[in-house]
Order: structure tokens, then C-alpha cells, then sequence
């Protein structure tokens, strides 16, 4: 849809569900499928599509996630196992994988404390750099695109506020060390 085409004078197969539900279940309030069903379904088109980018560049998002944290931290490109585990999200086992994966495949060093054996920093090896910033490069110009051919400007700030009002009652900041 061009972003000057008015989008209530379209519908597509979430209209269809939602009307069936609301002939099928009347005493139901179905509405929110309407919203939820389609940000499922714009995630899952986006992550197709991100996931076929990364393939070219011969990562992946896991990868990806780790790598782009250490680039945000600024240089020398450098956090600790730790701080990668809560801002990923996922157990410190997950986090030892990708970090054996990438340091094999030269994009990051690990460095063992010496003062405190149990601190572990991993740093982001020039390699590391080149690629985070390549497959960013590609994929905010395939994003912008993405969104600039569906809506304006001023759409896609109201959307991207909304989304944070919504993310923020399902993520209270508290919970969260690093926005991805």
C-alpha cells in the first residue's frame, strides 16, 4: 500500500477474521484482533525478510544481537559476559554458544579477569566492526524503505510511539538494562 492510499478503504485477511469471530462469537468483544493479529503478522513478514538479509551476510540474529551490542557500547567495543546475558535475554549458556561461535569465526575476543576469574569481557574485534556496521547499513535502508512505502513521516511517529506505550506495559524499563 503507497503511504497516500487510504487504508480504511482496504481490507485484508484480518478484517476477514475479525468479522467472521464477530458473526461466529457476537457476545465476544474480538476488536483486539485488529491489532494484535496484524503487529504478529507485520513481525513475522519483517523477520522473514531481516532473516533473508543476515543469510547474505552469513550471520544470523542471535549472532547479530551480541555483535551490535558490544558496536553500541562505543569503543573499545567492549562488555562483559554478564552484561550481554541480561541484555539478551536469554540463559548464560545461550550467550557461551554465541560467543564460541563468534570467537571462532574472529569477530570477538574473550578476556578472563585476572583479578576475578568469574568476570569474563568480550570485545569486538575489528572483523566484528566491518560486519555490524555493513549489515546495519543494509538493513535500516531496507527498513526505511519498508516503512516509507507504507507511511508518512508523521505516521511513523505516531506509530512508533504507540508501539513504545504498548512495549512499555508488556517491559516495565526496569526489567530491561539495553533496548535491542
Amino acid at each position: 500500500m503507497a503511504a497516500a492510499e487510504d487504508p480504511g478503504s482496504v481490507t485484508d485477511d484480518v478484517d476477514r477474521v475479525e468479522r467472521d469471530w464477530r458473526r461466529e462469537q457476537p457476545d465476544v468483544d474480538v476488536s483486539s484482533i485488529g491489532i494484535v493479529s496484524r503487529v504478529w503478522r507485520v513481525g513475522r513478514h519483517l523477520e522473514q525478510q531481516r532473516k533473508a538479509q543476515l543469510d547474505r551476510f552469513g550471520t544470523d540474529r542471535g549472532s547479530l544481537d551480541v555483535l551490535a551490542m558490544l558496536r553500541r557500547s562505543g569503543p573499545p567495543f567492549r562488555r562483559t559476559a554478564g552484561e550481554l546475558t541480561r541484555s539478551a535475554l536469554i540463559t548464560s549458556g545461550g550467550v557461551s554458544q554465541r560467543l564460541d561461535k563468534l570467537e571462532k569465526a574472529g569477530l570477538v575476543t574473550r578476556h578472563v579477569d585476572t583479578a576475578d576469574r568469574r568476570r569474563v569481557d568480550v570485545e569486538l574485534t575489528a572483523a566484528g566492526v566491518e560486519l555490524v556496521d555493513s549489515v546495519l547499513a543494509g538493513l535500516m535502508e531496507h527498513d526505511s524503505r519498508v516503512l516509507d512505502d507504507a507511511l508518512t513521516g508523521p505516521e511513523q511517529d505516531r506509530l512508533r510511539q504507540l508501539l513504545r506505550k504498548l512495549l512499555l506495559t508488556l517491559e516495565p524499563p526496569e526489567d530491561h538494562l539495553d533496548a535491542k
